[in-house]
């Protein structure tokens, strides 16, 4: 194993767990809510990559990455096209069919958004605000979801607000259990505010099985649990999705658990899910003790059968900030790639058991800034590879991992010798290398598709380690790129 180092503390590797109060048992979400929370309709309610495309120009999106929306989501038009208001929307509801699109006027809307109607194949139902900068604001409730999908597929809502008001019910959630399959669902540029009644009260949420979900552009501030896909037994698997530019910022819990998986259930797809352009921050707010947990966790996929070959693909994220937890626990496939993690309050990435344990792994040109340990990986399946490579780690324990080679490491201190400014607080953060030369490494293996291109989309000319392979570019922020249409 070669591991470049600056200073002696840069390469202890101590071969032990992630940082105090890594999660062993779920916390997930209680029993009352593993069918997707209260229906919409009871109670109150019932009384009343084909990626290629040009990129935007701006400064804080990738300026190389191609980006396209997925082939599938050119699906709208071929129907109705409707305006509804506070007062008579909900008459509208039951009425859409494949191809209608329902543009919702300004105002407050309590009682709630529940979608039956699906779309088709090339003609998906829309729900969206009339005036995106007028925008409709759906209020929280104790009775029911704010958004509820009760099956409903080749459907997209977007640009809509939501308001949990302290209140019981979620932001999004697909409900009814495995009776109520969902797919094909694009949740895009929402603003969700209010949710942070209680850990367990979630942004968006799967208790259904759902594939080929987008959730894209929407901002999440305050929530007991960001974003909580698949269910705490295993089971209402999230399959195939696409999870970009979305922000999370200072949840209780979870910025993002994506949870583990049971045997695929029969007629659902395979295929990776992909977690980009994201920031998943947790400078406030955040639980303690037992119930303290990582910006983001990533449960296992099936062991055998279906899906045993899925793989979460994770890069070009930023991970910032967790004075309870660290940034990242993972198990299963994994290839994660061209990140950034600061956790100037602990520790960073810790791959290991949770309810199975990691299999095929890569961690591949990632930048590590924290002041507990940067990364551990441990307890993974024999005949699988669990590997670190071509990363850029300083950290108060920079690296603990049986099979770790190129790695730049150093001290937390160090770190501020070697990129423009690691230590600075949000909107000066800046992980790009005063000298990429200092982090050269030697690339040795065949990389994973998207992994010769690095945070910002520029190509890997030379060897590079971490996530950033030029010395200028704009700092990072706490504000998720804008979707490159």
């Amino acid at each position: 194993m070669l591991v470049r180092a600056f200073g002696v503390l840069g390469v202890l590797l101590v071969a032990c767990g992630g940082s105090g109060g890594d999660p062993t048992e779920d916390g997930g979400l209680p029993t009352r809510r593993d069918s997707g929370g209260v229906d919409a309709d009871v109670s109150v309610d019932a009384g009343v990559e084909d990626r290629d495309a040009s990129t935007s120009d701006d400064a804080g999106a990738p300026p190389s990455r191609t980006w396209a929306p997925l082939p599938w989501e050119d699906c709208e038009g071929g129907g109705r096209t409707l305006e509804a208001g506070p007062d008579d929307y909900r008459a509208v509801l039951d009425t859409l069919e494949p191809g209608d699109v329902l543009r919702l006027r300004a105002g407050d809307y309590a009682r709630g958004l529940p979608m039956r109607r699906s779309g088709e194949e090339g003609r998906c139902v829309v729900v969206e605000a009339l005036d995106p900068s007028a925008r409709p604001r759906f209020l929280g409730s104790n009775a029911f979801n704010v958004i509820a999908i009760h099956g409903a597929s080749w459907l997209k809502i977007r640009n809509l607000d939501v308001d949990g008001l302290g209140m019981a019910g979620f932001g999004v959630a697909s409900q009814g259990g495995t009776e109520q399959p969902t797919h094909h669902v694009v949740i895009e540029g929402l603003r969700m505010v209010g949710l942070g009644g209680d850990q367990q009260i979630v942004g968006i949420s799967t208790k259904s099985p759902a594939s080929d979900w987008v959730i894209r552009g929407n901002r999440i501030e305050g929530a007991g649990t960001g974003l909580y896909l698949g269910n705490s037994d295993g089971a209402q698997p999230f399959v195939r999705g696409l999870i970009e530019y979305n922000t999370v910022l200072d949840p209780i819990g979870y910025a993002m658990q994506i949870k583990h998986q049971n045997a695929r259930p029969a007629g659902m797809p395979t295929g990776d899910t992909i977690v980009r352009h994201n920031v998943f921050s947790k400078t406030r707010n955040a639980s303690t003790g037992g119930n303290a947990r990582p910006n983001v966790l990533f449960g296992h996929l099936p062991t055998s059968g279906d899906g045993v070959d899925d793989r979460y693909l994770v890069y070009a994220n930023l991970f910032f900030d967790n004075a309870t937890e660290n940034l990242l626990q993972a198990e299963g496939n994994l290839v994660i790639f061209a990140n950034a993690f600061v956790n100037p309050s602990g520790g960073a990435i810790s791959i290991q058991p949770h309810n199975d344990v990691p299999r095929e792994v890569d961690l591949l040109f990632n930048t590590v800034i924290a002041t507990g340990r940067g990364v551990s990986i441990r307890g993974g399946a024999e005949g699988f590879r669990q590997r670190a490579r071509y990363n850029a780690i300083f950290a108060g324990t920079a690296l603990a991992a049986d099979d770790a080679e190129e790695n730049v490491v150093g001290t937390y201190e160090e770190a501020s010798s070697r990129f423009r400014a690691p230590h600075a607080a949000s909107g000066a953060l800046d992980l790009h290398p005063t000298d990429p030369s200092a982090l050269a490494i030697e690339v040795g293996d065949a990389l994973p598709e998207g992994a010769e291109l690095d945070f910002e989309g520029h190509a890997r000319a030379g060897g590079v380690a971490g996530a950033f392979v030029s010395a200028e570019g704009a700092p990072l922020s706490l504000d998720a790129p804008p979707v490159p249409r």
